[in-house]
């Protein structure tokens, strides 16, 4: 980061105008002992817009940990009359114990999930960092055998691409997001039943912002109007942040993601990550290009808040044309 993290965490808690009503913390003598933040989002739920609460960041006093404190503070959370504001709820949970405790609220998991697919350039490189950083019960050799034979049975279950595409668009790099967004977003969000709504103020806040890291906005755009657009993010990795195109034009998809790969490649990363939708229309491009599904769940579930909220149980039907992104998480 380039600010400080007092100022990523602000950066984080500006997200929509309403988002500072739904911070809070718990205090004894003036002192926080607990907090719970939440991201505002809006999300295109079969071609209506709703507002969703994010939980993102929670946390207590491990001196009063125990003492109910922080179990007092998410039931405040939850019963306060501002949060009929939210017409939803979601969250990524990869907890067993707190996946237990949603599955016994109700709540499921998608039905057609996300995939959090590795294109692996050094499988090494890949082992001996993860083995820095959480260890592992595999000897590195055979951790490393496992990832390459993953990558030669993708290669054999996906026919690569033997050529780039061929493009009559240009790629560009974009400091910020302009109007045009609006409207792409208006016509690419047509196939979805749910996906977040990407508008300007939303896009520029989540990517463009110093606080936010440091994304790159790929844009193909041809005479002026945009095809589609890649956030792309080099931090311990490659990550494909985002990646939406117009319907149909897996084209502007393809060169995007050539793109990416170019640039990951000219940085030097061991590993690009890319989350997608397992039924997605993207999805199997991807694995055409060399991206494996590392089985690993992020955990998503969409839930109601109130008593009349919107009906959310197709998202439990394998079939559901879901779009989520890595950038639609609070993860990178």
């Amino acid at each position: 980061l380039s600010v400080s993290p007092l100022e990523h965490l602000r950066w984080k808690m500006r997200s929509d105008p309403i988002a500072w009503r739904h911070h809070w913390v718990s205090e004894i003598d003036g002192r926080i002992v607990a907090v719970l933040l939440a991201i505002a989002r809006r999300v295109r739920m079969r071609g209506r817009d709703y507002l969703v609460r994010d939980g993102v960041d929670a946390s207590a006093d491990p001196r009063i940990q125990g003492g109910r404190v922080y179990g007092a503070l998410a039931d405040h959370a939850d019963m306060i009359a501002q949060n009929a504001e939210f017409d939803l709820g979601c969250g990524y949970v990869t907890n067993p114990r707190m996946w237990q405790q949603r599955r016994r609220k109700g709540r499921k998991p998608l039905g057609n999930p996300i995939q959090v697919l590795e294109k692996r350039y050094r499988a090494c490189a890949i082992i001996a960092r993860r083995r820095e950083n959480y260890g592992g019960r595999l000897p590195a050799q055979l951790a490393v055998l496992r990832l390459k034979l993953e990558t030669i049975f993708n290669r054999l279950g996906h026919r690569p691409y033997w050529r780039p595409t061929k493009r009559s668009w240009s790629i560009t790099t974009l400091e910020r997001f302009d109007d045009r967004i609006e409207g792409f977003f208006e016509e690419a969000a047509k196939p979805f039943d749910f996906l977040i709504v990407r508008g300007k103020d939303y896009m520029n806040w989540r990517y463009c912002e110093p606080a936010a890291g440091r994304f790159t906005v790929q844009v193909a755009e041809q005479d002026g109007r945009m095809l589609g657009y890649a956030v792309l993010k080099v931090s311990e990795g490659g990550y494909i942040a985002d990646l939406l195109a117009l319907p149909g034009r897996i084209d502007v998809v393809r060169s995007l993601v050539e793109d990416a790969l170019h640039r990951f490649r000219e940085v030097g990363v061991e590993l690009v990550t890319c989350w997608m939708i397992r039924r997605h229309p993207y999805n199997g491009m991807l694995r055409r290009y060399g991206f494996v599904d590392s089985r690993r769940d992020a955990g998503f579930s969409c839930y109601p808040i109130r008593p009349d909220s919107p009906d959310v149980r197709f998202l439990a039907d394998p079939g559901a044309r879901i779009h989520l992104t890595h950038g639609d998480s609070d993860w990178i």
